[in-house]
């Protein structure tokens, strides 16, 4: 029995002791920052159940979708017109015309000029029917979002060459 008394009494004094420990500035000061970014912690995990934040979240990955749809769209898009040719068709028609302004500047004939002018007006009209081709099949299978762009684009083209000089 004495053995238990001795070993209740060394087991209270070592309780006594950390609880003096516990009492001290040091210990106190540091159990307070601890408290502190509990609550740190606490106030933001609350934050992030609110409304707003889980609507910001949703917002946030709904625009990563979007982004990444319309990448897609405008990779399939640029895809289709490689393969229906309508680049290659408007760089010959390009080329046509800067043969056409080229007989043009030369002043060789106004049969070689009149039957160029037809081929560069018939080139055109092939472009231009490819181009309605390939926007109604965009169209229909959602790959070009902003057909006004393009036709802007090929416009300035346009002006670019027409306003070069002959």
């Amino acid at each position: 029995m004495a053995g238990k008394l001795t070993e209740i009494r060394e087991t209270t004094s070592d309780a006594v002791s950390i609880i003096r420990e516990l009492g001290s500035p040091g210990v106190q000061e540091s159990l307070g920052k601890i408290l502190e970014a509990a609550n740190a912690a606490k106030e933001i995990m609350e934050t992030f159940k609110t409304p707003e934040f889980v609507k910001n979240v949703e917002n946030i990955k709904l625009t990563a979708e979007s982004i990444q749809n319309s990448s897609i769209k405008i990779e399939n898009a640029v895809i289709e017109m490689k393969q229906s040719g309508v680049f290659e068709q408007a760089r010959e028609t390009l080329k046509s015309a800067s043969r056409t302004f080229g007989t043009v500047g030369d002043s060789k004939g106004l049969g070689e000029m009149s039957d160029s002018l037809k081929e560069t007006l018939n080139s055109i009209t092939e472009l231009v029917n490819e181009l309605k081709a390939a926007l109604t099949t965009s169209r229909k299978h959602g790959a070009i979002s902003n057909a006004k762009a393009a036709i802007s684009e090929f416009s300035d083209v346009y002006k670019g060459f027409s306003d070069s000089p002959r």
